[in-house]
């Protein structure tokens, strides 16, 4: 990394990776996904394989919280 260079704090990595996501998620084509993943490269610095994971984490993550929902919606009409 050059001096000029910074890195983005860990909020802005966060923000910025959520954005990605949504767009990698909805790219038709496997070579707009690598386009995607080639840009998110650049700007966070991470490797390919852990960007993957992370854009993989987001369905994980929405079908824990819908797991989540209904556990508690079943709840509260049992009266716990």
């Amino acid at each position: 990394m050059k001096n000029y260079e910074k890195r983005m704090t860990i909020d802005e990595e966060r923000k910025y990776l959520h954005k990605m996501r949504i767009r990698y998620w909805q790219a038709e084509h496997k070579s707009a996904r690598s386009e995607l993943l080639d840009e998110m490269q650049a700007v966070t610095g991470k490797h390919r394989k852990s960007l993957i994971r992370l854009a993989s984490s987001m369905a994980t993550w929405l079908a824990k919280s819908a797991k989540g929902k209904e556990a508690k919606a079943t709840a509260l009409k049992c009266g716990m």
